[in-house]
């Protein structure tokens, strides 16, 4: 985890703390190399003032210092290899990336790395933290005078353009030579002001007391938002001074750039990528606000501050927040069912890189998006260095980096209506220039991409600081593209950018920013890469919020994917240029061309088609076959079993739960295990959520509860790297978990294959099917019921039986226990139920060797058991295989996802969900789903069934008015269609995909 309030945050180590002490008494020591010992080396390049800054003041020697001293991996070239790797769409290895925390177990310093350069630090009088979380970074607080002995430099004052002062110093840090190769950089010994934001030309602001359409409504899907009238009326009609605007050729509203990018309505949509947006300023979430009203998104925003944050107040009189405005909006208007997390931090070279580090550590974003930048001219090598590992460490960890390429074209440098020297060289932008970074490039557009040109500002060219192999995704060599960095033999420089969109401000992107006094708010058009970054960041969202990479693995760095792809999946960009110096001045070049250019990349999006590419070559995940099991107990936290102790899961609090080598379950080979988990003693209303362990946890849901009720139901899970699953409680209060495990599926040989079949019912004691009377089962009673043979299940060959069981009228509290038949009742219950309740559960059990299975009353009353089978496993191969898959939201009917309706579906309607997303569920057998149904207005059922088959005399989930209940469902695929129907009062429905058979 990044630091927080870091004055406060130190916390010390034994050895850290004996270190200091020792320091207090000794002699000081010497940096001059003894006999024997390696001579001191200065690590980094030389310090860089940037442009514009004069001499001022020098720091007291009093002045704190936060640093951070950045390690190397422990072996640089095997975490070359994996990012290559995991990045190739050739390799094995392709998108098995690292989960969280893995990678300082993996690559961080080895231990005694660690120590030997903390004690080097401290004995030099520096305070020397805690390693941060990804293995490589050292916390050090030191005082100016501590750091400049500590460092063999001096410190320079500096007042910048702005007004702003600061210091940097004069010589790269030196270190004692015995642990110089340890150490990748010392970041923050320069203060000066870091980054600028890539965005220009803001047109506004024109004001407007914001309407609302009466016809809008809030909503979270994959349908792009179309602006609210009140605004475009506002941009078409002149005033405040500002001549009229129209879409598609003043600006580009969300819905139109979707439109020209093919990236409208995301057809194929799952639950929501969560995307980072990396700001060093503060905000305004007012702004945000208006803008989702004005687009009937309903997207969750929320801040990570880091280091306390930034200090300067949002305001549309100094420009502070617009950047962030513009990033936010234009994520949220292209991919509206995204998350976006705000990290905000100091704009200085050390907070920035705390930053970095944060939104890579905590690795809950799967897309980051960067608008701010600097030139690499006056990037400090310490900071490039640093933050290139993190994004190298993004990669392996299947994060997508995207970055502004700048707006100063070629030169890099170049400010507009400065005289500075070295503004004309040829320098590109960092971090775009990293090879782990995508860098994005900006295109005037107007009416339509086959009007697109180059803008002047798109930031391209050749780092002078970086390469990649010659043999890699960028191949291209000659004067134009290799004759800035030393390129190794066998490399070559890297080249910026790698794609565009627009960026210029003619044609830019409505911004809800700033109010006035009266609390009006105001509308800007602005420009620059910095909103052609966040175009390509929802982008990868979208893509990643597509099935095929739920299913297999987010894009995370993708570059070798996206030029691999076909030429059909860019607008190309053929005239222009992106010398934005006087016409007069030569230094500035580089025009588009067919193919890869220097100023635009590989081109603008055509979106479904990059999508579909970057997901498409992605393998399936591994078919497992299926083993049943009897049930048996891994998880009751009321007894320690399982874990240890006997609190109950706190709110908002995760179990994890070993599932490999329990219960029956081996330790290898295993995709996904079938456990029925029970919610006990809830404090307060919730839901579980169940999902691999080492994985961004989800927003779909298996069971829901009410305080106090007692919940079971099957869950089908992946099974994370380690051979865990995390079982979270998503409410307020605390609740116990109990965990049957009843099966699991396999890559080893020997496990059945499944037959999708139904669902046909073949019990139920009110109406003597399967059974001779209609009688309710007895207090401790048991229906032995005939399963070969029955409902679509053959008579021999079956090895296990898909039911959803229904437990009804019951007189009693009580649970029911289902196992096979000839075989000793165990302890695990598979639903449970109150007097009068009526629960559905869907069961999975082994057939005993007379064709059966038993259903156990454990209540003292009666109660009536209803079974409907779904499928059924065989031995043999005549069956379908298991993949994993999500879990992914597919449908909500409460915010049109999966249907074009937000409404709840009436009672005897139909409604058809097509899960034919054209390539990981285009063949599907069946899906394994969790459905869950909320806010009905009567008691009643739901039937699943395969669509174009007659409704079966079934139901999958039962409810009382009210209530929200959550059942596993196994259903067939007919047509790539699968439906859905209550039968009374109205229902929203959520299906969650945890799996399907092929």
């Amino acid at each position: 985890m990044g630091r927080t309030a870091r004055e406060k945050a130190y916390r010390w180590g034994a050895a850290t703390i004996a270190a200091l002490a020792v320091t207090a008494t000794v002699t000081p020591v010497s940096y001059a190399a003894t006999s024997g010992e390696p001579a001191p080396q200065r690590v980094g390049g030389a310090p860089k003032v940037p442009a514009g800054a004069v001499r001022a003041a020098d720091p007291a020697a009093g002045e704190a210092l936060d640093l951070s001293v950045v390690l190397e991996p422990r072996d640089p070239a095997a975490l070359n290899r994996f990012v290559a790797e995991v990045s190739d769409p050739a390799s094995p290895n392709y998108r098995k990336y690292l989960g969280s925390g893995e990678f300082a177990d993996r690559f961080g310093a080895l231990p005694q790395t660690v120590e030997r350069v903390r004690a080097q630090l401290a004995a030099k009088g520096l305070e020397v933290g805690d390693l941060e979380s990804d293995g490589l970074t050292l916390p050090v607080h030191a005082t100016v005078g501590k750091a400049a002995k500590a460092f063999a430099t001096d410190f320079d004052g500096y007042k910048l353009k702005d007004g702003s002062s600061g210091f940097t110093n004069t010589r790269a840090p030196q270190l004692d030579g015995s642990v110089a190769g340890d150490v990748r950089a010392v970041v923050g010994l320069n203060t000066l002001a870091a980054r600028a934001p890539r965005n220009t030309g803001a047109r506004g602001p024109a004001r407007v007391q914001q309407a609302t359409d009466g016809a809008r409504q809030s909503r979270l899907t994959g349908t792009t938002g179309t602006m609210c009238t009140d605004i475009k009326n506002l941009y078409a009609t002149p005033g405040d001074g500002y001549p009229a605007a129209y879409d598609k050729q003043d600006y580009w509203s969300a819905r139109s750039l979707a439109a020209a990018y093919n990236m409208a309505d995301q057809p194929n949509v799952q639950t929501g990528t969560t995307i980072a947006v990396y700001s060093l300023e503060n905000y305004d979430l007012r702004d945000i606000n208006s803008y989702q009203a004005c687009h009937g998104t309903k997207a969750s925003v929320s801040s990570v501050r880091v280091n306390g944050g930034p200090t300067d107040p949002a305001s549309g009189d100094t420009g502070v927040g617009l950047e962030t405005a513009l990033d936010i909006e234009t994520i949220v208007g292209l991919a509206p069912q995204s998350k976006v997390l705000v990290y905000q931090g100091k704009n200085t070279w050390d907070d920035g890189t705390a930053t970095l580090r944060r939104i890579v550590t905590d690795n809950r974003a799967k897309v980051v998006s960067i608008s701010w930048g600097s030139c690499e001219t006056y990037t400090p090598a310490e900071v490039m260095d640093a933050e290139n590992l993190l994004f190298q460490q993004a990669a392996a960890q299947g994060q997508t980096v995207v970055a502004a390429s700048g707006d100063s074209g070629s030169t890099g440098c170049y400010q507009p209506g400065e005289s500075i020297p070295g503004q004309d060289q040829l320098v590109t932008d960092f971090p775009a220039g990293s090879p782990y970074v995508l860098g994005v490039g900006g295109t005037t557009m107007r009416s339509a991409v086959t009007s697109q040109t180059t803008w002047t500002g798109s930031g391209g060219g050749v780092s002078q600081r970086f390469s990649v192999d010659a043999n890699g995704f960028q191949n291209r060599t000659g004067a134009d593209y290799n004759d800035a960095c030393a390129a190794a033999t066998g490399k070559v420089c890297r080249q910026v950018p790698d794609v565009s969109a627009v960026g210029d401000p003619a044609t830019g992107y409505p911004v809800a920013f700033g109010h006035d006094s009266t609390g009006a708010q105001y509308w800007n058009i602005i420009g620059g890469t910095s909103g052609a970054a966040p175009v390509w960041s929802a982008l990868i969202g979208q893509a990643d919020q597509d099935l095929a990479c739920q299913a297999n693995g987010t894009v995370g760095y993708a570059h070798n994917a996206l030029y691999r792809l076909p030429a059909a999946a860019f607008r190309d960009v053929t005239s222009g240029n992106n010398n934005v110096m006087d016409s007069g001045n030569v230094s500035g070049k580089y025009q588009a061309a067919a193919g890869y250019d220097l100023a635009t990349g590989l081109g603008t999006p055509n979106g479904r088609e990059i999508v579909k590419g970057l997901c498409a070559s992605v393998p399936r995940s591994p078919a497992g076959t299926f083993n049943p099991l009897a049930p048996a107990r891994i998880l009751d936290t009321r007894y320690g079993t399982g874990r240890p102790g006997t609190s109950p899961v706190a709110a908002n609090g995760t179990v994890k739960l070993q599932v490999t080598g329990v219960g029956g379950v081996p330790a290898t080979g295993v995709t996904s295990v079938v456990i029925n988990v029970t919610a006990v003693s809830p404090t307060s209303t919730g839901h579980l959520i169940a999902y691999p362990s080492g994985t961004t946890r989800p927003e779909s849901s298996n069971s829901n509860w009410l305080k106090g009720e007692i919940i079971p139901n099957l869950v089908t899970v992946p099974v994370g790297k380690d051979g865990s699953v995390d079982l979270f409680n998503a409410s307020s209060g605390t609740v116990h978990f109990v965990a049957d495990v009843a099966g699991y599926y396999s890559t080893e040989a020997g496990g059945s294959t499944y037959l999708p079949i139904g669902p046909s019912r073949v019990l139920d004691t009110r109406n003597a099917i399967g059974v001779t009377t209609r009688t309710p089962v007895a207090g401790k009673g048991t229906v032995s019921l005939k399963v070969a043979g029955a409902g679509g299940v053959p008579a021999t060959g079956a090895t296990a039986v898909v039911m959803n069981v229904t437990a009804t009228a019951p007189t009693s509290t009580g649970h029911l226990i289902a196992y096979p038949s000839g075989t000793t009742r165990t302890e695990s219950s598979n639903i449970n139920w109150l007097t009068g309740q009526t629960r559905p559960n869907m069961v999975v059990l082994p057939i005993g060797a007379d064709g059966k299975v038993n259903l156990y009353n454990a209540g003292t009353g009666t109660v009536h058991f209803i079974a409907d089978v779904a499928g059924y496993f065989t031995a043999d191969t005549t069956g379908s295989s298991f993949h994993t898959a999500g879990p992914s939201r597919l449908l909500d009917t409460r915010y049109a996802l999966g249907t074009a309706r937000n409404t709840p579906v009436p009672g005897g309607a139909t409604l058809v969900l097509n899960v034919n997303d054209g390539h990981t569920l285009a063949n599907a057998k069946a899906v394994v789903l969790n459905v869950t149904v909320t806010a009905p207005t009567s008691n009643g059922f739901l039937t699943v069934w395969p669509d174009g088959s007659t409704l079966p005399n079934a139901s999958s989930v039962n409810w009382v008015k009210g209530q929200t209940v959550a059942n596993l469902v196994t259903v067939p695929v007919v047509n790539g269609k699968i439906d859905f129907r209550p039968n009374a009062g109205s229902v929203h429905v959520i299906a969650d995909l945890f799996g399907y058979y092929m």
